[in-house]
């Protein structure tokens, strides 16, 4: 038996190493040249995952992913394949963990489309009240386990199983990427770890390295008299501000308050209504003139409108001294101290008593619409109409502010608070952030940055998925790549090495100068792979072939690169 020694290993190593140096060049070792080879081949039979993030910054994405049901499902219905498409959230801390969502879990190719885009706009509004642990990797884990066994009529042996994560966090799951890969490939069993058309992951994310940031919503000012938008309608006339508080209401404002007619015909006309109490006409606004600016028969300083809201022309000197003291000597009224209504307007003592007021008939100050939650602030405290105190009503409860449009029956606003739960909660046929009220809550108007969803984009580039950014505008483009990906009729194809931008070939079934594709794709140094635009994408059972050199760096750090052409994105061609 043959003994190894370690230093006669060594120093015949360095005998062969000092030789090769000083007697010839060194041999380049390192084989530069590479070929990338992808088949197109249509998936026929496919199950769908979506793993749809319900946390609560998720609303806006989910609606934008709904949208786009048809760009996601016309690629199926071309190729005739046989589909499955279930849906999941990223919460794995409810009793639903890992169930498919929706009456209908299950949207097959059998369903009629107009149904199954019903259903499927409805499954992926998975709402936003998860948990805030994003969980995807895990989530799909637990659906798909036959020993979990919690949703036995998805998973199909004969058909290609595609996993698409849509998540505006990072996965939060406890196992490394790898054991869940591995665990994914397997439900294939021992074809699974082998064939790669079995099963593709894809994830739709923040992007690397740093994220990204949602777009804002266009938050259109429904009453502006001005038009928000391209179709030139202005304020309630506009799609968009239809469904906005403001315009659910918009008919019964008064809109002339020196016309003598009862605009909205809610019983009362100009100043007799509180619509009208912005306009100087209506409250008494010169308080040392000797008018009756507003003609309910009070002069100055006698009119309530003056000590509520000019307290420093005839109001009380002094709030807590017990005497009849007012500015100027005057006395409208013979109230003490804080029963004095200009004590409310001003006197520290009087308004912790009673919120701060204005002018009586001023109920836009008396009752303010609370965007948070969708309810009413009365704010007014005691009714002060009555000087002798006797009644005392506040907000829309004051017969003052019966007109007031805020107190309107017809009032429906879908409150901040409840633009994450997928209800139409103020019945005007849409919810959430589909609805105008909405479009500034923090559901819709997500102030936080979007992290790069990495574990999400490692299992993607294992399995031949795609990652797009979920930062896009509209999902209509993602959601179609989506769609060809799955379908196996690709249309973006990632390379196994950083290419020499230069270099790069791309060759249809075969390498030859005939089959040289000199235009209709391009290539993106940031993701490093090759796409082939809209109309230019490969046929059914063609080869993709690309050749490159292989670089030490990254093309997006290449001295002087370049795209396939002379500008970084250049489509085809030299």
């Amino acid at each position: 038996m043959s003994r190894f020694h370690p230093r006669l290993f060594a120093g015949l190593a360095l005998l062969v190493l000092v030789g090769t140096t000083a007697c010839e060049p060194p041999v380049e070792l390192v084989r530069r040249t590479q070929t990338d080879v992808f088949e197109q081949e249509i998936r026929k039979t496919v199950d769908i995952l979506l793993v749809v993030d319900n946390s609560c910054s998720m609303v806006d994405e989910q609606i934008k992913l709904a949208a786009n049901f048809d760009s996601f499902i016309d690629q199926f219905l071309t190729a005739e394949v046989n589909y499955q498409i279930g849906v999941v959230t990223t919460d794995v801390t409810a009793e639903s963990r890992g169930l498919l969502v929706g009456e209908t879990p299950v949207i097959t190719s059998e369903i009629p489309i107009a149904e199954a885009r019903a259903l499927f706009q409805e499954n992926v509004k998975v709402c936003a009240t998860g948990s805030g642990f994003e969980r995807g990797l895990e989530a799909a884990r637990l659906a798909l386990d036959p020993l979990e066994d919690l949703n036995p009529q998805f998973l199909r042996e004969d058909a290609a199983l595609s996993i698409v994560f849509v998540s505006d966090e990072d996965d939060d799951s406890a196992l490394p990427v790898g054991e869940y890969l591995t665990f994914f490939k397997g439900l294939k069993g021992d074809r699974g770890y082998r064939d790669d058309t079995l099963i593709n992951l894809s994830a739709v994310v923040g992007p690397p390295p740093e994220g990204c940031e949602q777009p804002q919503p266009v938050i259109p000012d429904c009453a502006d008299g001005e038009a928000d938008d391209e179709d030139g309608n202005i304020d309630c006339a506009a799609p968009v501000c239809q469904s906005s508080y403001y315009c659910t209401i918009a008919d019964q404002i008064e809109t002339d308050c020196t016309d003598g007619v009862d605009n909205e015909g809610d019983g009362v006309a100009d100043c007799a209504d509180a619509d009208c109490a912005f306009i100087n006409a209506c409250h008494e606004v010169g308080c040392f003139n000797g008018e009756d600016d507003d003609g309910d028969g009070d002069i100055d300083c006698e009119d309530i409108d003056c000590l509520v809201g000019f307290p420093g022309v005839c109001g009380e000197i002094s709030c807590s001294d017990g005497e009849l003291s007012h500015v100027g000597n005057q006395f409208p009224n013979f109230d003490l101290d804080c029963d004095d209504p200009s004590c409310f307007a001003w006197d520290e003592t009087c308004t912790e008593q009673r919120e701060e007021i204005d002018f009586v008939e001023r109920c836009d100050t008396a009752v303010i619409l609370d965007r948070s939650t969708g309810s009413l602030l009365q704010t007014d405290g005691p009714d002060i109409d009555s000087l002798d105190g006797q009644s005392e009503f506040a907000g829309c409860d004051d017969p003052d502010c019966a007109s007031y449009y805020l107190c309107s029956a017809d009032l429906r606003i879908e409150g901040h608070d409840q633009c994450n739960d997928c209800v139409d909660n103020d019945n005007d046929g849409l919810e959430d952030c589909e609805d105008t009220d909405c479009l500034d809550s923090p559901f819709c108007d997500n102030p936080y940055p979007i992290e790069s969803g990495d574990r999400y984009i490692d299992v993607a580039l294992r399995s031949g998925g795609i990652i797009t950014s979920i930062c896009a505008e509209e999902f209509s483009g993602l959601v179609r790549e989506l769609g060809l990906n799955i379908s196996g009729l690709r249309s973006i194809f990632y390379l196994t090495a950083w290419p020499d931008r230069p270099t790069i070939r791309v060759f249809l079934n075969e390498v030859a100068d005939a089959n040289e594709l000199l235009d209709g794709w391009e290539y993106d140094p940031v993701e490093n792979r090759i796409l082939f635009v809209e109309g230019a994408i490969p046929a059914e059972d063609s080869t993709i072939i690309v050749n490159y050199t292989r670089s030490q760096t990254p093309p997006t750090e290449q001295e002087g690169a370049s795209g396939s052409g002379d500008d970084d994105d250049s489509v085809g061609g030299e």
